[in-house]
């Protein structure tokens, strides 16, 4: 009889992701544990999944959903915000069913690996950077109750000490990688949801093709991937797209890749295999200012792409400057206008009070909001994440609380910098998302878009959260952010 394997992605609420603008935020699969599934599953482990944030658990109803499968393993994946929700589950598992192996994985552990282990010391075993081979090999040894001393890519504790093995190489060719396990995920069409600024069309989902950044931005945690790009290839994108369409006649997908337009040579050769094969697709990319072509946005144009995210952070260049953004205004002004000329839209993603961050500086993010030709716009708090530069250097740009609780882009809960109070960065955050969007052209856009009914719900609703979030006081006061 096989061994039973449970991956559980741990109770977070929309509201602890997106606070005042719950309505509006987006609900993806999790493409991570959904590959990890199928690669033990590969190896004839008997795995599920359990997805609380899809299936809205909280978390005693995720406790006795544990308790009812029974696993032999439970492996956790945590980001920093849920770590603690996840800690919770797996003291009170731990206080009657000791026997139960505890593995966790993710993003946060990877971060900050021995602090992690030190701080819940329920975790039996953690897993660092990409879990594909370290999970199968920490598997096989604990089922012949052999010694994990050589796995590369773990914390073990042994004699009272947490100890980590040997850096697990990354995986090169990611194309031994099976699909993702999109099979035991609730189901895809009815539990996940891209927000309403990501969305031209339904059924829509969410693809990762690629792994790793060469940019060396200092609030992003490259942890896990590294800044070295690895892609699957053209022939297997492919090869996902069409199953996904043909399981569950998917008609857009948001390549969430951190830089999809870097393998220049790779993405021209996905979006030729588009058209030659007549595959009926229209798609969103993420893409750094610097690093597109107007030969590679032809490309995407001329195969279904209709919008691409630009990293624009901010419309003051100091303030690119201090957070390593390695990007000009003007750069980022160009290749708006230069994607504009070409005929697709702009998701244009912005930050404020980030190092060094005035009044003067976000003024002139504002005004730069108001003058680029972008159709949609993200806005978040800049926020210090374990594992990026940022957390280590956060103390010297302001008043920083590295409590883990309290790391949220939505909030200027653990990092406000000097020179600004809460109050004012509170202010002009509300301010930036009224800016974009009280415009008749933006509000003409979204009107347009209310044609499809499921968009129209995904309007509707984050057009109700905008509202509360315009009313609603986003910020607790009795801080020490507060003055």
């Amino acid at each position: 009889m096989s061994k039973k394997v449970l991956i559980l992605n741990p109770p977070l609420t929309m509201r602890e992701m997106y606070k005042d603008l719950e309505g509006g935020g987006s609900q993806f699969p999790p493409l991570g544990i959904a590959l990890l599934a199928a690669v033990i599953r590969d190896k004839g482990y008997n795995v599920k999944i359990l997805d609380t944030l899809a299936l809205n658990m909280n978390g005693e109803q995720a406790i006795q959903k544990i308790l009812k499968e029974s696993p032999d393993y439970l492996a956790v994946t945590s980001i920093t915000i849920s770590i603690y929700n996840a800690q919770e589950i797996i003291q009170t598992l731990k206080k009657t069913h000791p026997e139960m192996k505890i593995i966790v994985g993710g993003p946060h552990v990877t971060a900050a690996p021995e602090k992690t282990m030190e701080v819940f010391p329920e975790f039996d075993v953690g897993v660092i950077g990409e879990a594909e081979d370290t999970f199968v090999e920490l598997l096989d040894r604990l089922d012949n109750n052999k010694s994990l001393d050589d796995v590369a890519g773990l914390l073990i504790r042994k004699e009272g000490k947490i100890i980590r093995t040997a850096p697990r190489p990354l995986i090169k060719d990611l194309d031994k990688l099976p699909f993702p396990a999109w099979d035991l995920l609730p189901d895809l069409l009815t539990y996940y949801q891209p927000a309403a600024d990501t969305l031209n069309r339904t059924p829509a989902t969410l693809l990762i093709t690629s792994r790793g950044c060469p940019g060396r931005c200092n609030y992003c945690d490259q942890s896990v991937f590294g800044q070295r790009i690895r892609g699957y290839s053209a022939d297997y994108v492919i090869r996902m797209i069409k199953h996904l369409q043909k399981e569950y006649g998917i008609k857009e997908i948001f390549f969430q890749d951190d830089n999809y337009v870097a393998l220049r040579q790779r993405m021209i050769e996905i979006s030729k295999k588009l058209i030659e094969q007549k595959i009926d697709l229209t798609y969103s990319v993420m893409g750094r200012v610097d690093q597109v072509t107007e030969e590679g946005l032809r490309w995407l144009k001329k195969s279904g792409c209709w919008q691409i995210n630009y990293g624009l952070e901010s419309g003051d260049q100091r303030i690119l400057d201090l957070i390593d953004k390695d990007v000009t205004v003007k750069q980022n002004m160009d290749a708006v206008k230069l994607a504009n000329k070409l005929g697709i839209s702009v998701k244009g993603l912005f930050m404020i009070g980030a190092f060094g961050e005035t009044k003067e500086s976000i003024e002139n993010t504002l005004k730069f909001i108001k003058k680029a030709p972008i159709d949609d716009f993200h806005m978040t708090i800049y926020t210090p994440f374990p594992g990026a530069t940022g957390y280590k250097e956060a103390h010297k740009y302001g008043k920083f609380d590295p409590d883990w609780r309290k790391v949220s882009m939505f909030g200027a809960d653990n990092f406000v910098p000097f020179g600004i109070t809460r109050k004012e960065l509170e202010k002009y955050y509300r301010k930036s998302w009224r800016v974009f969007y009280l415009r008749p052209r933006i509000i003409w856009n979204y009107i347009k878009k209310m044609k499809n009914k499921k968009q129209r719900a995904k309007i509707i609703q984050g057009g109700i959260s905008f509202v509360k979030f315009n009313l609603n006081p986003l910020f607790k006061s009795g801080s020490m952010f507060e003055s």
